[in-house]
């Protein structure tokens, strides 16, 4: 006959392991925890201060002799010719595109969609109110949902709720797009640049609160390759003027805990531009 154990003592230790520190329950999302209480824990005894003894007084060092510094006779200067004098730098002025011009933001797509950039395409405009306390901006519209209607999507819902809990109204929340047609590409040096002074552009005439950019290649074609994204993701940047804060890609964040918990623990308190 087989030995019998017992593991009653054993079940007991991992249940109380499993109950310590469990004040929080996390949902699927970290801003909305369901709490309950818990049982305070015991303080630590107290223990008498370590005793140090004061720091010796520093010992000046001797300072060194100085030596006598010898003068150099001065060399003549050899004369200067005018055809060794440089020219001067040739100022080159450069032509404002026309949509740098445009008062409103109907005129401002007007113009931009004359650009080579996009060609007479239908462009993905922006979405929310006229001057949002926020305003989310992506790089490019995601394929699967229709142009207009990014807050009909669970995407939307999961940033609304999470800026909810920042003590956003989800009615002063906007969207725009660095690229406004629904294509994934990469941004050669010259289209980053011009999509950048576009945006410039854009961000004047919504004049948001706000600005919140969304994953690590965006980061990278706003504010450049001198930046590390994970480093700066959640402090308090600013571009064209405009509080910006960086998050990690809100689409990948929706389907991942993980991605959820850094960036409601790590990357939104170190920005000062949310309360909560």
């Amino acid at each position: 006959m087989a030995e019998e154990f017992d593991f009653s003592a054993l079940r007991s230790y991992l249940q109380g392991q499993m109950d310590l520190g469990d004040s929080e329950v996390y949902l699927d999302e970290p801003w909305t925890p369901k709490k309950r209480m818990a049982a305070p824990a015991a303080a630590p005894p107290s223990r008498p201060a370590a005793f140090s003894a004061p720091a010796a007084s520093a010992v000046p060092s001797p300072r060194p002799a100085t030596r006598p510094q010898v003068v150099q006779p001065s060399q003549p200067q050899a004369p200067v010719f005018l055809s060794d004098a440089m020219p001067a730098p040739r100022s080159v002025s450069r032509a404002a595109s026309p949509f740098e011009s445009s008062a409103s933001l109907q005129d401002f797509y007007a113009q931009i969609n004359n650009e080579k950039v996009y060609a007479g395409k239908t462009l993905y405009r922006y979405e929310g109110p006229e001057h949002p306390a926020v305003l989310l901006l992506f790089q490019a519209p995601h394929a699967e949902i229709p142009a207009g209607h990014f807050f009909e999507s669970s995407v939307a819902e999961m940033l609304r709720r999470m800026f909810a809990s920042l003590n956003v109204a989800p009615e002063s929340i906007g969207v725009t797009f660095l690229y406004k047609l629904p294509e994934s590409r990469n941004f050669p040096p010259l289209l980053e640049a011009a999509l950048r002074k576009m945006l410039a552009k854009e961000l004047s005439l919504l004049a948001p609160s706000t600005m919140v950019t969304f994953g690590e290649p965006l980061f990278h074609q706003v504010f450049g390759k001198g930046k590390n994204f994970m480093e700066s993701a959640g402090t308090d940047l600013e571009f064209a003027g405009i509080k910006t804060c960086a998050l990690v890609d809100a689409f990948a964040m929706e389907g991942d805990k993980q991605l959820k918990l850094l960036t409601w623990k790590t990357h939104l308190p170190k920005c000062s531009y949310f309360k909560r």
